[in-house]
């Protein structure tokens, strides 16, 4: 009895997220929900009503970092991605992909606390509370960060790597050496000794 064993395609990436344009939609999200969040962050998240007998009933207010400190260290994480994933490659490409997208959860969830239970963010509320339209900003960005490292941990493998110019020295000493590098390497050594090979 033979048993023959068919082989499972790799998923294909959708033809928009291939090749640069993939790399630039990532980099691009990385750079709109890491940038939303850090403006999100400084702004009034929570309003709320504070009475201490005998003084009146005053209104406060608490910003993103009051209520969700971590989101402004996430946010950089995820903004980060516009610098990581052009410089990568392969599995550290992906690892970071999976860095950003927990960056973005992470987000989401500290905003959905907030939209959720507000009160338990702000310890010194007595009356009512209101949550402002920037956490909700602040979710939608955090979820924006994980599409674009859910993309990067799966489109990635299509993606162009930076320059031979931008590699370490070990990086470029391990390629092999063909006719062309060793040609331009001689021009280059001409023009250090003052010999300009234009002219």
């Amino acid at each position: 009895m033979t048993v023959t064993v068919a082989a499972v395609p790799e998923p294909v990436p959708a033809v928009g997220l291939r090749g640069r344009r993939g790399l630039a939609l990532a980099a691009a999200g990385c750079a709109v929900s890491g940038g939303v969040v850090l403006l999100a962050v400084g702004r009034v998240w929570v309003r709320y009503t504070v009475s201490r007998p005998p003084l009146a009933p005053r209104v406060a207010t608490a910003t993103g970092h009051g209520v969700a400190a971590a989101a402004g260290t996430l946010a950089l994480v995820v903004l980060a991605g516009v610098l990581v994933l052009p410089a990568t490659r392969g599995v550290a490409r992906r690892a970071a992909g999976g860095l950003i997208a927990f960056g973005g959860a992470a987000i989401g969830y500290l905003a959905g606390q907030t939209i959720g239970s507000p009160a338990d963010q702000v310890s010194d509320s007595t009356g009512s509370l209101a949550v402002t339209a920037w956490a909700w900003v602040a979710l939608v960005a955090g979820v924006l960060g994980v599409g674009a490292g859910a993309v990067t941990i799966v489109s990635s493998r299509t993606w162009p790597a930076m320059g031979r110019r931008y590699e370490s020295g070990v990086a470029a000493r391990r390629r092999p050496i063909t006719e062309a590098s060793r040609s331009q390497a001689t021009l280059w050594d001409r023009l250090d000794e003052g010999d300009d090979p234009t002219v």
